[in-house]
């Protein structure tokens, strides 16, 4: 029964979304979808784990195992894709090509689900460049428009430089050991862990490899729901959730870090965004770096808990931002996405706006909000590494706590900006919110709530906590550090509110604010970076391609003809100078051979009379000279 419902979650998006392009009809992806989904809530209450294997080459088995986490996170990726797919109805209605949309929505479900229930690197590599591909068909959906072609490249490559190191450390541990997840044992030598981490980085858009996550913006906002929320980016730290055992404890220690500075870094971007969807962008970046950080510290439980009340208020978020994106695409001719050109509109939307405040207040992580209780479990395992470790490392839970500060900043800036206030620009219709808009904000309001998780709202943990693997340190800590914490965010709204509250001097002159922080505005320029390094290496390859034509090609040609000549002289040579002589030697012997072949005779007589011949002949000479 398993096998046949594993088999209906992993293959009935992929085939919904194929009918649906076929027959023109998204209510076979719809379809698709909501029966994967059901069957994973069945795998859940079964309760049952699954293991199996198919021989693939001598010596390599691939396998898929479905244990408790693998089925909570496949349960969370069907739901999630449910409610954008649900959205999308309603999103993509007007566009020619919503059912190509809806079949790669099917697959990329469809490959993530596979990552999700690999047991071997092998496949598991597989399902990972999978996924890469069909993020990069989702981010160029739009492929006619300007830019987007060029931008899901960019997203594309990034992420195909990360997988190199990834490939690289698969490889060298494959050469030392088993690739089995469920049968490693031993602790990993410290290049191929950080080889993996670093596919992991490039995945979940950790520095120095966070860029390609704003380029990945260009596409469909239900897409950046999917992306963002519980799939693509999630990939990473579920994959080093899975080798944390093994990881070696160095590491470890570069993970955290990278973890800490990513999360500082995507909170200072977020805060000077115009652009809705890049600060949400900035937003994820951000968020997964508490993640990687609590992988980093031993955090395990922590992070992966992270990552499950991440997906519901993110992708409320972003399906959020679509809801108003899709209403400035109705009402106004401005640019829909520039929180410049919004302000008033919880008035317009009040479901939107209900769902999005909601959803925003647990990204803040304030209590009675689901984020609030993953990200103290992440912050009271940071705090409590450190105390095992010595002051140096206090500066990880130090930006953890900066962080949440920062976190609360930018996201009472965008609600005050957006929902606050008068209207910017003119609206030119009216709109009302369809029910395939509202339902899934609602459903994903709803798993933003504390009760979802726990019925104590502050509680650093859930009921979900014994599907995951048991954490290196306990995220039991003082409460000075949630208090702190807590007053971090307080502080942060309060704050927001003084800056950009209705008729404050900032959201007056906001238009206007444009050349100001052009750093952070701009991510600290590290997608210029990869513009530049991109733009140096081809200059590079086009140097090296013109030295390669002209320098050495040029010297084998030379070396060829060289060859060719010498050759030929050889040959005229050895035709003249050395066949010449012996074959003029061969034919004069020949010709007297011949000659004195001419004067031989058969019969006896004639020969007899030569003889005498030559002997009157030898006897002359004898006797008279």
């Amino acid at each position: 029964m398993n096998k046949v419902l594993i088999i209906s979650l992993l293959f009935l998006p992929l085939l919904g979304g194929v009918f649906g392009m076929l027959f023109k009809n998204t209510s076979y992806s719809i379809g698709g979808i909501g029966l994967s989904f059901a069957a994973s809530m069945l795998l859940i209450i079964n309760g049952s784990e699954f293991n199996t294997a198919i021989q693939w080459l001598p010596d390599y088995s691939l396998g898929i195992q479905l244990d408790s986490t693998a089925a909570i996170l496949v349960c969370l990726v069907a739901l999630i894709s449910l409610l954008v797919h649900v959205f999308s109805l309603e999103y993509m209605r007007e566009d020619n090509g919503k059912h190509r949309y809806f079949a790669k929505l099917g697959l990329f479900t469809f490959s993530m689900i596979g990552l999700l229930l690999a047991n071997h690197l092998i496949l598991l590599f597989v399902f990972w460049e999978l996924v890469g591909l069909t993020s990069y068909l989702l981010i160029g959906f739009w492929y006619k428009k300007d830019g987007i072609p060029s931008s899901a490249r960019q997203a594309f490559m990034v992420n195909r430089i990360a997988d190199v190191a990834l490939l690289a450390g698969i490889l060298m541990l494959n050469s030392q050991g088993t690739i089995q997840i469920s049968e490693m044992t031993a602790t990993w030598l410290f290049v191929p862990s950080i080889l993996v981490a670093i596919g992991a980085f490039g995945k979940s858009a950790q520095l120095p490899f966070s860029g390609w996550l704003t380029k990945a913006m260009v596409g469909p906002t239900p897409v950046s729901a999917l992306i963002h929320a519980a799939t693509m980016v999630a990939a990473g730290v579920y994959l080093l959730f899975r080798v944390a055992p093994f990881l070696h404890p160095d590491a470890l220690i570069i993970i955290a870090l990278i973890g800490a500075v990513t999360a500082f870094y995507g909170g200072i971007c977020a805060l000077f965004q115009h652009d809705i969807k890049k600060v949400l962008a900035y937003s994820t970046i951000s968020q997964l770096g508490y993640m990687v950080l609590g992988i980093g510290v031993g955090g395990v439980s922590a992070s992966i808990f992270h990552l499950f009340t991440h997906a519901f208020f993110k992708a409320g978020l972003f399906l959020g931002a679509g809801a108003l994106i899709h209403f400035m695409h109705k009402v106004s001719f401005e640019d829909a996405q520039d929180m410049r050109n919004m302000g008033g509109l919880r008035k317009q939307l009040p479901w939107t706006f209900r769902t999005f405040l909601v959803c925003s207040l647990a990204l803040a992580g304030l209590p009675f909000f689901s984020g609030f209780m993953s990200k103290e479990a992440i912050i009271l395992s940071a705090w409590n590494w450190a105390d095992q470790l010595g002051t140096w490392a206090y500066i990880i839970p130090d930006f953890a706590l900066i962080t949440a500060f920062l976190t609360a900043l930018y996201v009472g800036r965008m609600v005050l900006l957006v929902f606050y206030g008068t209207t910017r620009v003119e609206l030119k219709s009216s709109f009302v919110e369809s029910n395939a808009l509202k339902l899934p904000l609602i459903v994903l309001a709803v798993g933003s709530l504390w009760i979802a998780f726990n019925w104590n709202p502050l509680a650093h943990a859930s009921w979900f906590n014994s599907f995951w693997m048991i954490e290196r340190y306990s995220s039991d800590g003082s409460l000075i550090v949630t208090f702190l914490s807590i007053l971090l965010v307080g502080v942060g709204l309060l704050l927001s509110y003084g800056l950009f509250k209705p008729d404050s001097a900032y959201a007056t002159s906001y238009r206007d604010v444009t050349g100001r922080f052009a750093s952070a505005l701009n991510g600290f320029y590290v997608v210029w970076l990869y513009d530049r390094i991109g733009v140096g290496l081809s200059y590079a390859a086009k140097q090296l391609h013109s030295f390669d034509q002209k320098v050495i090609d040029g010297a084998i040609h030379l070396l060829g003809v060289s060859t060719v000549v010498f050759s030929k002289t050889i040959a005229l040579v050895d035709r003249f100078a050395v066949d010449g002589p012996v074959n003029g030697a061969a034919h004069l012997s020949g010709f007297i051979g011949k000659r004195f072949a001419a004067i031989n005779s058969k019969d006896t007589q004639t020969q007899l009379a030569w003889l005498l011949v030559g002997v009157i002949l030898i006897l002359s000479w004898i006797l008279f000279f």
